[in-house]
């Protein structure tokens, strides 16, 4: 039997989470991130809207594998540590962020707030529509605090200075 380092272990365990969270905000970033709180798996938890009804919660488990072969019975180089780091944030990251689309989804079209444009048709109505249904808002300076998250094809041809 192979003898344990302790500490070793904790070194790699802190660096691997290190690397990880990195790949994950990156797929994710943080100032897209909605206010959460942290629900134990199983439980049951609702909440309740601005018309005091109150709604279940869907809770759903989110996980990512990563493997690595040792039947060659060489280690892990660090590239191999730094690439299976990356690989697990970015499933993670990319993993809550089409949850919290889903989620925003669903609100959008039980609030009758939904804009259904065809791949390459968007308009400029359509676009000052979604503006109109959205939430404007403003920091103390006068500055917008509103974000428009968009792939970079649709931002070049909505924000493009002629």
């Amino acid at each position: 039997m192979l003898p344990t380092f302790p500490k070793a272990q904790k070194e790699l365990d802190e660096a691997f989470n290190k690397q990880m969270l990195e790949w994950k905000n990156k797929a994710f970033p943080l100032h897209l991130h909605p206010p959460i709180h942290h629900i134990v798996e199983g439980k049951k938890n609702d909440f309740q809207r601005e018309d005091r009804q109150v709604r279940p919660m869907n809770i759903e488990t989110h996980s990512v594998q990563a493997t690595f072969s040792i039947e060659s019975g060489k280690g892990m180089t660090l590239d191999i540590f730094n690439e299976k780091a990356k690989e697990v944030g970015e499933g993670i990251g990319k993993q809550l962020f089409q949850s919290v689309l889903g989620v925003v989804q669903e609100a959008v079209k039980e609030t009758g707030n939904e804009v259904k444009i065809k791949k390459g048709e968007l308009k400029q109505e359509d676009f000052l529509r979604m503006l109109e249904i959205t939430q404007q808002n403003f920091d103390e300076f006068g500055n917008p605090t509103g974000q428009i998250v968009c792939g970079s094809e649709m931002g070049s041809s909505l924000f493009s200075v002629e």
